[in-house]
């Protein structure tokens, strides 16, 4: 399991920039499997509303990697320093859906990555 724990590598791994134009805003987040098993993830964010997550759950085949889309949508509420994004990873057995694996797995994922979502909001796009 300890293999697998390192399964996946993200990029960018620690934090998400959108540089807070005042229009919605896509940056792309590219998972890689590094290992020789399928495995399925899952990705949440503290704000449904704020960031709109393209895929936020699939498979990623073994030694392949995906790309997430991830739109900020600044009409939606307040962006602080509190958001984050959680990316969750487990083994995918074959013949399955990523959504199978998740709603019959329990307990903790075998590897997870915490991402800073940062906004750095620009002078033109501040409310007076």
């Amino acid at each position: 399991m300890e293999k697998l724990a390192k399964g996946i590598e993200i990029d960018p791994n620690d934090i998400v920039r959108f540089h807070g134009t005042g229009k919605d805003e896509t940056v792309t987040m590219t998972l890689k499997n590094r290992t020789d098993q399928k495995l399925a993830y899952k990705i949440k964010c503290t704000s449904n509303d704020l960031f709109k997550i393209l895929k936020p759950i699939d498979l990623i085949e073994p030694r392949s990697s995906t790309e997430i889309s991830i739109t900020y949508r600044p009409g939606k509420g307040v962006a602080d320093d509190r958001h984050h994004m959680g990316v969750y990873f487990i083994p995918a057995p074959e013949g399955c859906t990523a959504t199978s694996v998740w709603a019959e797995h329990y307990g903790k994922a075998v590897g997870e990555y915490r991402v800073k979502v940062i906004v750095v909001e620009s002078s033109s796009s501040r409310k007076e």
